[in-house]
């Protein structure tokens, strides 16, 4: 096998996976993924326990290791991982605790304090998913945990701190979790000071994608897992790491303002991006995006509405180039609307009446159809989140896994035409493994910036080539379109 050697690595950690890409000189990719290991509980919220992490590193590079890649010559990394998690340390950088995750929403009675302190007012709108009030309520559960702690940062903190002794606190996700000024993008001292934190805790503030610092080489009496790892990545250098939703938009190719990125994922988001002093409605979630902002709506189940619907019909034909085929040969004419709702906490799909009397052609084509048009609904809003803004939105880029569907992609074709007739719709020109991986592109595009942000715009537009999406015939596109205002008629 020739060797190649790695000069920019992506690591995205996600709730199921540890997921590696990596290119080299001349241009080559690759890609590989580990199983995620460590989730456990923490006083019953969900959380990770972080000592898996060096092993699963390890694993991931021999996996490359043996597939031809070398790293003895030095290059950058970046790291992308769940947004909101939160690690508590030591004075060592050992974690005191679990990491709670994004998935950790206990802390609703620590948001209603924050909010009556007025430190949404400096740090923007708080979510119980955030690290500040997660933090709060944290010290709560552990009545001695105050006195331990030294640090308090991101999980993407940690790892770029194992690699090089550096701690940062990355802007990208300090913005999105109430610790910093969301116009100065410092740390937010006065409005921490309001609360039981101890501003201390947190490390310096450094700019998403700007150098933390190199992997030390391992020491010559060091046998821990993480030396292993700085074994193999001595002397590379570390850029400030992203949280997976900046990270995820930059992978689907999201370069300018003028566009809009549709990824039809497991979730589903829809994503923008504006300028930081931009007034908004309020709606959309809002993350840092290098020197811009990154507005996101999100359809929190989307292909886990398909795979769920898939499991629930006990139809075994589930290869998904024969469902696409399926959905493909319906009549729009004959399509159901499901819609969800929330029913104690959770989102489940309603059925019209007769659905199991339908053809199963008819089952799988208004499951994808219902889907596209939740999608389209969320670009409405997000067309609308920029107040007074001149609206110069003219591109529009599908992708995530649902939109490998043909039929999918021509029901958001015919439905963002109807809402911007002049925009472009794009999808990706790449068909190899990283094509859908998102998060873990973002990162690796990261790396190669190294906070360089003047270059960001070329090298997305270089490494995530789009080509026009095919449009579905004109008979095909006037029955959606009928399809789609019959089900956004009033009353219906």
């Amino acid at each position: 096998m020739a060797e190649r050697r790695a000069q920019y690595l992506g690591i995205d950690l996600s709730t199921t996976a540890v997921s590696v890409g990596v290119r080299a000189v001349d241009g080559a990719e690759d890609f590989v993924a580990l199983a995620m290991r460590g989730a456990t509980r923490w006083h019953g919220q969900p959380a990770f326990r972080l000592d898996y992490l060096p092993t699963m590193l390890a694993a991931v590079l021999w996996q490359l290791q043996d597939r031809g890649w070398r790293f003895d010559e030095p290059g950058n990394l970046s790291f992308s991982v769940r947004q909101h998690d939160m690690v508590l340390m030591d004075r060592q950088l050992d974690p005191l605790m679990p990491a709670l995750s994004w998935e950790c929403h206990v802390a609703e009675h620590e948001v209603v304090q924050l909010q009556q302190l007025g430190v949404d007012r400096q740090v923007g709108p708080i979510a119980a998913r955030f690290i500040l009030p997660k933090l709060m309520w944290a010290l709560t559960q552990d009545p001695g945990l105050a006195n331990r702690v030294h640090f308090v940062a991101t999980t993407g903190d940690y790892l770029s701190a194992r690699l090089t002794g550096e701690l940062k606190l990355s802007t990208s996700d300090a913005l999105s979790n109430g610790l910093l000024d969301q116009r100065s993008k410092k740390l937010a001292v006065d409005a921490l000071s309001l609360t039981p934190v101890d501003p201390e805790w947190f490390p310096s503030v450094t700019s998403s994608g700007s150098l933390v610092g190199k992997v030390f080489a391992r020491a010559a009496e060091d046998r821990s897992d993480w030396g292993t790892v700085r074994e193999i990545l001595a002397g590379w250098s570390v850029a400030a790491g992203l949280g997976d939703n900046h990270a995820g938009a930059v992978g689907c190719g999201l370069a300018s303002s003028d566009t809009i990125v549709v990824s039809a994922g497991s979730s589903g988001t829809v994503v923008r991006i504006c300028q930081p002093t931009a007034d908004l409605v309020g709606k959309a979630n809002c993350f840092e995006y290098y020197d811009d902002r990154l507005l996101l709506m999100m359809l929190a189940d989307c292909a886990i509405w398909y795979n769920r619907f898939l499991r629930g019909s006990g139809d075994h034909r589930s290869q998904h180039e024969t469902l696409n085929e399926s959905a493909e040969r319906v009549d729009p004419s004959e399509i159901q609307r499901v819609r969800q709702e929330e029913f104690d906490g959770q989102t489940q799909e309603v059925y019209p009446s007769g659905w199991n009397d339908l053809a199963w052609d008819v089952q799988v084509a208004s499951t994808q159809f219902s889907i596209a048009a939740e999608l389209l609904g969320l670009v409405k809003e997000i067309l609308d989140e920029v107040k007074g803004a001149a609206d110069s939105t003219n591109r529009f880029v599908l992708t995530g896994g649902l939109c490998q569907s043909p039929f999918v992609r021509s029901v958001l074709y015919t439905g963002l035409r109807e809402i911007q007739p002049s925009a472009s719709v794009l999808v990706s020109d790449r068909n190899d493994r990283l094509a859908f991986q998102s998060a873990t592109y973002g990162a690796l595009i990261n790396a190669a910036v190294l906070g360089d942000y003047s270059c960001l715009a070329e090298r997305i537009r270089k490494w995530c080539p789009q080509v026009d999406c095919e449009p579905p015939t004109a008979d095909r596109q006037k029955a959606l379109s009928k399809c789609l205002s019959r089900w956004t008629a009033p009353g219906a």
